[in-house]
């Protein structure tokens, strides 16, 4: 239940640190009304209660289900329905999210069917500030947090690994920080792993530069998890400072200092704790990097060297500390829903994902076979 004596206190300090960090006031728009001349009030049996944001290609709506249950509604808006990339891409989001599944990420829920038309998806709706939004409202955390943070994502990470998938714009507004600890969302970008051309053309160049990997930022078609983990790198130096590795006027400048490996990232300010696993994670050369499980190793190592005790309960930890509510949320459902994901009756999987499930499948098998 939302507290609004808590909420109002939240407003002057921050509890992310041991010490008082002043804030500055928060954003008093989260859910904004529905446009009753363009905006419907029902999609696929979905209620739709209100904006939840507009990107370049799409509307996030704010709607509750037939039985109860929040979710975030993603529609692809009027003027790109006649545009074929960008239905394509549409379709490749909700394809990758169908992949991926797990306790890190905003968890496909419902989508529509092929041929319809416009086309959307339902995910979960995770209530709280995304992190680049805390860290301006808050300040940057404290190490303890900031390992607990780097360790929930790299879980995400290593699902979406699994599922033979790029995320490729990891950055902190897309990293949702919830009643359970962060999740990842936005799988916009998404590519298959190994697959050039399945999810996105050879040599396009998409991203955020700020996070972007040096490989990602030179338009190489072909790219491995070292570049997520690049970009985990990044998030996790914004997380601690407030500032990104790379940082210039503007972003064709930003990534030629990015591309350049003569320029070192700036690692001023990390915690001493930290440092050697971010500067690893922020090498020039994808083949340096630490892989996934290896930074989530490293993370867990440092959190109990210096005394501040297993992952499980330094998420939880994060997630006191870093969760907020603003006053127009529309609140978590009461109890909140606990369901398992619904995917769509007829996906859509093209024969590169087939092959990959199968190769997965036999190495499973190969792993547990008693022969």
């Amino acid at each position: 239940m939302r507290n609004e004596a808590i909420f109002a206190e939240s407003r002057l300090r921050c509890t992310s640190r041991s010490a008082t960090i002043p804030l500055q006031a928060p954003r008093q728009v989260c859910v904004e009304p529905l446009r009753p001349t363009t905006d419907p009030g029902e999609i696929g049996g979905i209620r739709l209660r209100g904006r939840l944001g507009q990107g370049g290609m799409g509307i996030v709506y704010y709607g509750i289900t037939q039985d109860g249950e929040p979710v975030a509604v993603k529609m692809v808006s009027a003027e790109h329905l006649e545009k074929p990339e960008a239905l394509a891409r549409f379709e490749r989001e909700v394809l990758a999210m169908e992949m991926v599944q797990g306790p890190r990420v905003a968890n496909l829920l419902m989508a529509s069917e092929p041929g319809e038309n416009p086309p959307w998806f339902a995910a979960e709706y995770v209530q709280g500030l995304n992190l680049a939004e805390f860290v301006v409202e808050c300040g940057p955390l404290a190490v303890d947090l900031g390992a607990a943070l780097g360790i929930g994502v790299a879980e995400a990470l290593a699902e979406i690994h699994l599922a033979g998938i790029l995320h490729r714009d990891l950055k902190p507004a897309n990293i949702l920080l919830g009643q359970d600890g962060p999740r990842v969302i936005d799988f916009g970008l998404a590519a298959l792993i190994q697959a050039p051309g399945t999810l996105t053309r050879t040599g396009e160049m998409l991203g955020t530069p700020v996070c972007m990997s040096p490989e990602q930022a030179r338009h190489e078609g072909e790219l491995t998890p070292a570049a997520d983990v690049y970009s985990l790198g990044a998030v996790l130096a914004f997380a601690l400072t407030g500032r990104y590795p790379y940082v210039r006027p503007t972003a064709p400048a930003t990534l030629l200092a990015i591309t350049d490996p003569s320029k070192p990232p700036d690692l001023g300010g990390i915690p001493d704790l930290l440092l050697e696993t971010i500067a690893a994670m922020l090498a020039h050369s994808p083949a340096a990097r630490p892989t996934v499980a290896d930074v989530t190793g490293q993370l867990t190592k440092a959190l109990a060297e210096a005394g501040h005790g297993d992952p499980g309960t330094a998420r939880r930890r994060l997630a006191e500390a870093t969760y907020r509510e603003r006053p127009n949320d529309p609140g978590p459902p009461q109890p909140p829903a606990a369901r398992p994901p619904r995917i769509p009756k007829n996906p859509r999987v093209p024969s590169a994902l087939v092959a990959q499930l199968a190769e997965r499948m036999r190495g499973d098998y190969a792993r547990d076979a008693r022969f």
